[in-house]
């Protein structure tokens, strides 16, 4: 049983239970999903970064003791709290921005990265290595709420569009939220590149975690 960790708080289940239940379509995997608290608009800055970090471990904690999950994953492009909460429980953690990094470099050489920040995630950028290209994001779309506006998806294919035009050959979300709002699926009928989508990169991960124990 995977643990899925979202930071963005939530009282929806239809949102919060997103990430597992495309996690289980993509590639039959099991989880059950909780959320830290006092974070509605999950993590978009340092600030909120630093602010989610001790929940995030204490939820990791709370999941592998109580949930007695086999693994988890920190379903956020940031990996906010990644090695904290690695050397606080003893089964694997992952991460949604290594993991999409990783399926990234194997899908292109110049990987576009699409996110809600001014920069894209630092951990991602670490792990993509010589294969990253650039980054871009919307000034309207800048916190995971943000995504549910009328044209959101228009005008990230604006911004997917720019990052290709100046010579990406992939593009690797930088935000779980693309996928609750389902970006790829509508990018795949607009787009000639690859796109990887960071929910199910984890899911990809989890598989492989699987198969090892």
């Amino acid at each position: 049983m995977l643990g899925i960790i979202r930071v963005l708080t939530t009282d929806d289940e239809n949102v919060l239970h997103e990430h597992g239940k495309k996690m289980n379509e993509y590639a039959k995997v099991d989880s059950v999903t909780h959320c830290i608290a006092d974070q509605p608009n999950g993590i978009y800055d340092d600030e909120s970064e630093q602010k989610a970090i001790p929940k995030i471990v204490e939820l990791a904690k709370k999941m592998e003791e109580e949930l007695k999950v086999d693994f988890i994953t920190i379903s956020c492009a940031a990996d906010p709290a990644l090695d904290e909460s690695r050397a606080a429980v003893n089964i694997p953690v992952l991460g949604a921005g290594v993991c999409g990094a990783h399926l990234a470099c194997m899908a292109g050489s110049n990987v576009g990265v699409l996110g809600i920040t001014n920069e894209p995630p630092g951990r991602m950028v670490k792990e993509l290595g010589d294969y990253y290209h650039s980054s871009a994001y919307s000034e309207k779309l800048r916190k995971a709420t943000d995504l549910f506006q009328e044209g959101a998806k228009e005008e990230l294919l604006n911004v997917a569009n720019s990052l290709i035009d100046s010579g990406a050959d992939v593009i690797l979300f930088a935000c779980t939220g693309f996928s609750t709002i389902r970006l790829k699926e509508y990018f795949e009928q607009q787009l000639s590149v690859p796109v990887v989508d960071l929910v199910e990169a984890q899911a990809i991960a989890s598989q492989l975690i699987r198969k090892k124990a």
